[in-house]
């Protein structure tokens, strides 16, 4: 094979010498003539490749630079997508913070805003951590709320931080009064996302989707704040009592913001 390169190869040169010496000729005239058509296959081809190939590198051109666009764009379109989740968050924690505006103007007790840093709701407990300690003016069984309504009362306090006792938790009592039938009776916690008002008179009617507030007949809890809404009624046989199932106004699965109620303006 490799002699026969060098044949096909010298063959051309001569071909190629002898075109240039007979070019005055009238046969080197002929010889070229036939040359050029013999070869004109081969520049053809040549030439196509050449095109090709020009166009090969100026698609490679265009592709990079597409890329680099499509690199720009998604880029861009990531920080557009995370802008509008701060955004959103912004927009809901500022409907949260109106909320509790909105009850602390309600309150007539000096109170303090306090974020949820921490939380166990465990079967056994169901506790939340807030950021707001002794440092702050916080005490054991401060009331705390949000803008849904009574959260629970702190259980421990530290110089940053508070543990909270929510209502559903099974150690939580709180007195309640229906708003519609005015009835009496004592809330208490199941460990679960429902309460429990007991001691109902069996010969009262209870409504169901009465709304249930806070009674203030304890030393904790001033009256009239939101615990939630009545959702069944039940009755024992031998019982003196009725049963209700309530609903709390509060998600507490999802609190982030809270208000300690510290003390009446009029002990100042």
């Amino acid at each position: 094979m490799l002699i026969s390169r060098k044949f096909v190869g010298t063959v051309i040169i001569v071909l190629c010498l002898g075109i240039v010496v007979t070019a005055k000729f009238p046969i080197g005239k002929k010889i070229r003539g036939v040359c050029i058509q013999g070869f004109r296959p081969v520049l053809s081809v040549s030439s196509t490749a050449l095109s090709f190939v020009k166009n090969l590198k100026a698609d490679i051109r265009i592709n990079k630079t597409l890329r680099q666009e499509n690199i720009f764009l998604n880029q861009q379109i990531k920080r557009l997508e995370r802008k509008i989740v701060e955004l959103k968050e912004y927009e809901l924690e500022n409907k949260r913070l109106k909320l509790l505006l909105n009850l602390k103007d309600k309150i007539e007790y000096d109170t303090i805003p306090a974020q949820v840093i921490g939380r166990d709701l465990s079967g056994w407990s169901q506790l939340i951590i807030i950021d707001k300690g002794t440092r702050d003016g916080l005490k054991e069984n401060m009331p705390v709320v949000s803008g849904q309504g009574v959260v629970g009362k702190i259980i421990e306090v530290g110089l940053l931080s508070s543990k909270v006792q929510l209502l559903i938790d099974r150690q939580s009592r709180i007195g309640g009064i229906m708003q519609k039938s005015r009835l009496v009776g004592v809330i208490e916690g199941m460990g679960k996302n429902y309460l429990v008002i007991n001691y109902l008179p069996r010969n009262e009617s209870v409504l169901v989707n009465d709304l249930v507030l806070s009674s203030g007949l304890g030393l904790i809890f001033e009256k009239g704040l939101v615990i939630g809404s009545v959702q069944a009624v039940y009755e024992e046989k031998y019982s003196l009592y009725k049963y209700a199932i309530v609903q709390p106004a509060v998600e507490f699965d999802r609190l982030e913001e809270v208000i300690v109620i510290l003390k009446s303006k009029e002990e100042l």
